[in-house]
């Protein structure tokens, strides 16, 4: 069943067994009831919410809440079962995002891996791109790359006195530098396009 496809059974899944509960073995005493997102404490909280889906796992996923599991060491009111397109079942404990069984199906185990093995922090989606970066910034280093030194010296920059600091800085030299030699080698164009403007 392809992603969306999932979902929707996810949702009409929630809708016909909301507010049932499931005893489980694992964690032992704990107790999921099939909810909604409406059902949960983060009903009303839409940017917490929106960033279960974007923030934590290494792709973007629409999160669909499926219940809450009570009696567990979770350290905040409510943990949070969800599951996305990859249709693993995810659980949220207000810190970390929780992978905590491969399927939706498992819960008919009456089992969920809480605390688990695999959590994702938020802002851990983001990590990757940080690596990439910082191969690209080693990388264009060593070949003397200054859009990359550049974009580092722009990002530090805030302030006049910082901006003032950069221009008389080997960065500030070689922009203006780059920048004179491209006006010079396009100058006769834009005089010819000056000069044509004029007379239309």
């Amino acid at each position: 069943v392809p992603g969306s496809e999932y979902l929707e059974w996810v949702s009409r899944f929630v809708s016909t067994h909301r507010h049932k509960t499931i005893s489980l073995k694992k964690p032992a005493g704990a107790l999921v009831k099939i909810a909604g997102l409406e059902d949960t404490i983060y009903s009303e909280n839409d940017d917490e919410v929106n960033g279960w889906g974007k923030f934590y796992l290494p792709d973007i996923v629409n999160m669909q809440v499926v219940g809450v599991v009570e009696g567990t060491s979770c350290p905040c009111d409510q943990l949070v079962l969800m599951t996305c397109e990859d249709k693993k079942l995810y659980a949220y404990d207000g810190e970390e995002l929780h992978l905590v069984a491969s399927s939706l199906e498992q819960l008919g185990d009456k089992e969920i891996e809480y605390p688990a093995s695999k959590s994702y922090y938020n802002g851990e989606a983001f990590d990757d791109m940080v690596r990439s970066y910082s191969h690209l910034v080693r990388r264009h280093r060593a070949e003397g790359s200054l859009m990359i030194e550049s974009f580092n010296v722009i990002c530090c920059v805030q302030t006049e006195e910082d901006w003032a600091a950069v221009k008389m800085g080997a960065v500030g030299r070689r922009l203006e530098q780059e920048h004179q030699q491209l006006v010079l080698a396009n100058k006769s164009s834009f005089m010819k396009s000056l000069q044509s403007a004029g007379h239309s």
